[in-house]
């Protein structure tokens, strides 16, 4: 009986080690450098540059802004950029997290969460809270070109 658990433990111990061995062996962030676009929707309280208060208290948009994301530059798991919706244009930081699923973003006035789906889709959720205005957003970009 002794024999056989240390046989099993020692099948177990080396089974560990697999999968640790395999599992720690970090893959390459996927590459976002393109032009990415989607368009949202959003709830939000007083002017931003992007919509203009209707009331006091929170608006629900009734139109969409299209936004375009240009991945200029990529190193590892950081990037940078301009995003851009009709006459505005921002500065874009980003990391991506060592799962390589998921990150944040900054712009010049506000922070997103990315989920990357797939090599072409990406879902984001953005948000800026500021003591005259503050926004929520959530929404699908898609890559147009590489």
């Amino acid at each position: 009986m002794f024999e056989i658990s240390r046989f099993v433990l020692a099948v177990g111990i080396c089974g560990l080690a697999t999968v640790v061995g395999t599992g720690a062996r970090a893959e390459d962030p996927p590459n976002l450098v393109g032009t990415w676009k989607g368009s949202t929707q959003a709830v939000y309280v007083g002017s931003n540059p992007y919509r203009v208060a209707e009331k006091t208290g929170p608006n629900f948009s009734t139109n969409q802004i299209e936004f375009t994301y240009s991945i200029t530059e990529q190193k590892a798991n950081l990037f940078a950029g301009t995003l851009s919706a009709g006459k505005f244009s921002e500065t874009l930081i980003g990391a991506i997290s060592p799962d390589n699923r998921s990150g944040v973003m900054s712009d010049d006035d506000g922070q997103y969460t990315l989920s990357i789906r797939d090599a072409n889709t990406i879902d984001v959720c953005y948000q800026h809270s500021f003591p005259t205005s503050r926004v929520a957003a959530c929404w699908t970009l898609k890559r147009t070109a590489s």
